[in-house]
């Protein structure tokens, strides 16, 4: 999520907590309602805060709009492509397709099993979530493990996909297998 949506998500939420809270005290009687009541009804007759609180309300009001269709179309368009620059024009990868490689570069990896990778697409760089089953019998064990084995994404992301910025590749284990035992 970029910056600005960021800073317009909170604007968002803390006008709808401030209504909701207002609403909420008045209805319980913290606030008497003569004050809620009064309020609007200056806001009714001096122009300025009309004015003001009218585009307040326009703002609000096109940032409920905004904010969840932009959600929502970032989810479907250009979340799932990588685009890679090239000489003769940028190349756009399916996120799906730089996963499935992954996860096959993973299967192959000595004392890792059930390797499952997600790739996203960031403004910022490319980000890799990989959950696997790992054996202890494995040599340096667990954490020699999975150093190894983002630095073998990073370095396929650079050399093999042509993915240069790759912010980051958090590794999950979800089962440590004895020696012997196979993932399921």
């Amino acid at each position: 999520m970029k910056i600005h949506q960021k800073v317009l998500w909170a604007v968002g939420l803390v006008a709808l907590g401030a209504f909701s809270l207002t609403g909420f005290l008045s209805d319980v009687g913290l606030i008497p309602r003569m004050t809620v009541y009064r309020a609007l009804t200056r806001m009714w007759y001096e122009l300025s805060i009309t004015i003001t609180a009218g585009a307040v309300f326009l703002f609000l009001l096109a940032l409920s709009i905004y904010l969840p269709i932009s959600t929502w179309l970032r989810g479907k368009g250009r979340g799932g492509v990588i685009t890679v620059s090239n000489p003769l024009g940028p190349v756009e990868l399916s996120t799906e397709a730089v996963s499935k490689f992954l996860q096959r570069l993973g299967e192959e990896m000595q004392g890792v099993e059930g390797v499952r990778v997600r790739v996203e697409a960031e403004d910022e760089g490319v980000e890799c979530y990989v959950t696997l089953a790992a054996h202890s019998e494995v040599e340096g064990g667990i954490p020699r493990l999975t150093k190894d084995f983002q630095e073998l994404v990073k370095k396929n992301l650079l050399e093999i996909v042509g993915v240069s910025d790759v912010k980051k590749v958090e590794v999950k284990i979800t089962k440590i297998l004895p020696e012997g035992e196979r993932a399921k």
